[in-house]
């Protein structure tokens, strides 16, 4: 009897779950595609494994989403890099540019300064110019009205010849030594000549200077600055009715050179000493006229 029921036992107690060894029939097998026959353990384990392999499945997503993120964010990076050097060197071509035109400013302000000021200076010397060439006509019309006539200047050469004959014939010259000297200049420059004659002249030897200027002449080289300084030498050796001639000549060829108040004055003082002292005056009034500053201006009373 006590074997019958321990063999009932036996049998009963897999069908109640008291043992760990799976059924047969594949029960509590919690490999199985599809477990069965599970105790509440073995489903609170199987649905931990499920969940288990769900999160590792969503961390898997999450990390190739991640993946995804992060070559995206290295591209868009990259791109920001690239914009922000092309920005950079997008500033750098402003500032420049900014340097450039405030340079174009300031070079503009002094242009328009520099014109300013010139438009002034212009202005003014015109009427500088205006006011010179008002004296200067009035000074022409003068001596144009006032100087000796043809006829009257050759009754003075004739009047005053004998008084200047001395003069002029105590240091004779030869016609052969005339025509040596001047074959020797032939052969210079024009403006080593007059160099030379400017060096005789001014060293006082006027006989030597006078053919250099006299060869200057026939070259028309200057004619009325040469003319002067014959006139000059021509007083200086006090042969007054020369010096008027050269003077007249000089003027009538340019009457706006700077030694314009010179002449007028030795004409004036050539004059004088003739014993012409109205015609003397003539030339006096217009060089205190043409012009009052001068030194030579200041000698007349």
């Amino acid at each position: 009897m006590k074997k019958s029921i321990l063999f009932f036992l036996a049998a009963l107690l897999p069908v109640v779950g008291l043992s760990n060894e799976p059924s047969a029939y594949g029960a509590g097998d919690m490999d199985a595609k599809n477990p069965y026959g599970l105790s509440q353990s073995e489903k609170k384990i199987l649905q931990n494994n499920e969940k288990v392999t769900n999160l590792n499945q969503t961390v898997g997503s999450v990390k190739a989403e991640l993946n995804k993120v992060s070559e995206d964010y290295e591209g868009v990076r990259s791109v920001i890099d690239g914009y922000g050097s092309k920005i950079a060197k997008l500033e750098e071509r402003l500032r420049l540019i900014e340097e450039s035109m405030e340079e174009i400013r300031t070079e503009t302000a002094q242009i328009k300064e520099y014109v300013t000021e010139s438009r002034k200076l212009r202005n003014d010397d015109q009427e500088k110019i205006k006011a010179v060439l008002t004296e200067m006509g009035s000074l022409i019309d003068s001596i144009n009205k006032n100087y000796v006539p043809k006829d009257k200047f050759e009754q003075l050469v004739k009047e005053s010849k004998s008084k200047s004959s001395s003069a002029t014939n105590s240091t004779p010259e030869t016609h052969k030594e005339k025509a040596t000297a001047t074959k020797d200049l032939s052969s210079k420059d024009s403006a080593t000549l007059m160099k030379e004659a400017d060096d005789l002249f001014d060293k006082k030897s006027f006989k030597e200077s006078k053919i250099y200027y006299e060869e200057l002449i026939k070259r028309n080289y200057k004619p009325a600055k040469h003319n002067f300084l014959l006139g000059e030498i021509a007083y200086n050796s006090k042969s007054y009715t020369d010096a008027i001639e050269y003077y007249k000549t000089s003027i009538s060829l340019f009457d706006k050179a700077s030694y314009t108040p010179t002449l007028l004055y030795h004409t004036g003082s050539s004059f004088e000493k003739l014993g012409k002292s109205k015609d003397a005056q003539t030339f006096y009034k217009a060089l205190k006229q043409g012009y009052p500053d001068s030194p030579e201006a200041k000698k007349v009373k």
